[in-house]
């Protein structure tokens, strides 16, 4: 299953890039390898920064929006802060909002407006002030600033060290730490299986309210149990079996032919294809994101509509992957149920469809069989491409 941080991420990266230049102020357009704004160099407009590497020393009288694999700002951003990166540091001054989504944020500057951010690992370090509110998203969220409004987090721990003004509203699926010297103005709620770890010396002025966690199935929420667990798991496993067998329909009757040569592929060459899927979905976010980077560079913002068209592609061989790995696996299990007598293709995908979802019903072989169907499949899928490649170049030649 995709952790929710990750989802929350994709979300802000992709608000990050696709906010056209406000129309009452010109914009700069920066790309490249590098984009460096020098300590001495004063930009009174907005920038639109996409880089492998974006360090801004300088100061910025409007906007920023940068996307890259590592973003720094030492300088001054007299404006809103929206930035997007594997790695994001800002040291510098920022007046208005920050929007930040990353894998590694660290905060340790003065922030005008709201913090808004979401990544595997925040910090904001003590020297940061927040001018208004926190909404933070993440798997380790540490704080050791002052908040001036409210917080809002939502992480797997997380640890409040300074002063939020404010209330706080917290979910943490493990544990929420208040250190020795954290101080909350307002309210604390929050939800979480375990009590809130609060140090000697730490303060909460308001109320502090502890809500069970809950899962709601059907619009209805209902406290954690395992046998409430084993009902979500049930329910979640049944809508992949009937979405993976109405995708799997859909192809096998609109593409019968390009189907069962894919689930050939898959059948003729297993290993090749989870090499590929290994090599290839880890690869192609990193080429994708690096030509977004140089269309952008050379063509500005008009080039959204021409790198949206390899991601959209990239997105809809994921989702064709599972329902003809379902016909492959079912068919290897009625052929050896019926001593290697053929089945249809609809007749394997109803059987691999539900073997998959009961699979899917066990902690940590989910992982396992979600991750090896989206291997498998997606490799499937591009060695089907590779070979109908080299056959149509073999036959134009000859």
């Amino acid at each position: 299953m995709i952790d929710r941080t990750i989802i929350t991420t994709l979300i802000l990266s992709a608000c990050s890039i696709a906010i056209p230049p406000k129309q009452a102020q010109a914009a700069e357009l920066l790309g490249g390898v590098q984009v460096l704004i020098g300590p001495e160099e004063v930009i009174d407009e907005d920038v639109y920064a996409f880089a492998g590497r974006v360090l801004v020393e300088g100061t910025i009288n409007g906007d920023l929006v940068a996307a890259g694999e590592n973003i720094e700002i030492t300088g001054s951003v007299n404006g809103d802060l929206i930035v997007a990166g594997r790695a994001i540091s800002i040291s510098g001054t920022v007046e208005d909002d920050i929007r930040a989504a990353g894998a590694e944020l660290q905060f340790s500057s003065g922030i005008g407006g709201d913090l808004i951010t979401a990544g595997n690992e925040i910090i904001i370090e003590t020297e940061v002030v927040v001018g208004e509110d926190v909404v933070a998203g993440g798997n380790s969220v540490v704080s050791r600033g002052i908040v001036e409004g409210d917080m809002e987090l939502n992480a797997v721990e997380a640890n409040i060290i300074g002063t939020v003004q404010g209330n706080v509203q917290a979910t943490v699926e493990e544990d929420l730490i208040l250190g020795p010297e954290a101080s909350i103005g307002g309210a604390l709620t929050y939800t979480s299986p375990n009590e809130v770890m609060m140090n000697p010396g730490s303060t909460v002025l308001g109320e502090i309210t502890l809500q069970p966690p809950e899962i709601e199935i059907f619009g209805n929420a209902y406290p954690i149990s395992t046998f409430i667990e084993i009902v979500r798991t049930f329910i979640d496993q049944s809508k992949w079996f009937l979405s993976t067998l109405l995708a799997g329909f859909l192809l096998l009757a609109l593409f019968p032919a390009t189907s069962h040569n894919v689930v050939a592929t898959l059948r003729q060459s297993p290993w090749r294809s989870l090499g590929m899927g290994v090599l290839v979905l880890a690869l192609v976010p990193l080429v994708l994101l690096l030509s977004m980077i140089a269309i952008l560079s050379i063509l500005g913002s008009s080039a959204f509509p021409i790198i949206a068209v390899p991601g959209i592609v990239y997105a809809g061989l994921l989702l064709l992957a599972k329902p003809l790995v379902a016909v492959a696996v079912g068919g290897y299990v009625a052929e050896f149920s019926r001593g290697n007598e053929q089945s249809s293709p609809r007749t394997g995908l109803v059987i691999g469809a539900a073997l998959l979802a009961v699979l899917g019903c066990f902690p940590y072989v989910d992982s396992i069989v979600g991750w090896l169907t989206l291997l498998f499949g997606f490799g499937m899928w591009l060695l089907f491409f590779h070979r109908n490649y080299r056959e149509a170049r073999a036959a134009h030649s000859a």
